[in-house]
């Protein structure tokens, strides 16, 4: 019986390792299409989004780039 739960456990972390990063060509798609509209916005309060770097209105945290 412990086997059969160990290599449960053991399938379950390959195939949670064994998935693909598409985030990364999505990013890179949206880079190269829009290098004109970079928008920047607040970690805490994504509804400030600005054309420029700055700060938040609400936190005064650093905006960062969308």
């Amino acid at each position: 019986m412990k086997k059969l739960i160990y290599g449960i456990g053991v399938l379950i972390a390959i195939s949670a390792c064994n998935q693909t990063n598409t985030t990364q060509s999505k990013t890179t798609d949206t880079i190269s299409t829009s290098k004109n509209s970079i928008k920047y916005t607040c970690p805490m309060h994504p509804e400030i989004v600005k054309d420029k770097p700055g700060v938040c209105e609400k936190c005064g945290m650093e905006l960062v780039k969308k």
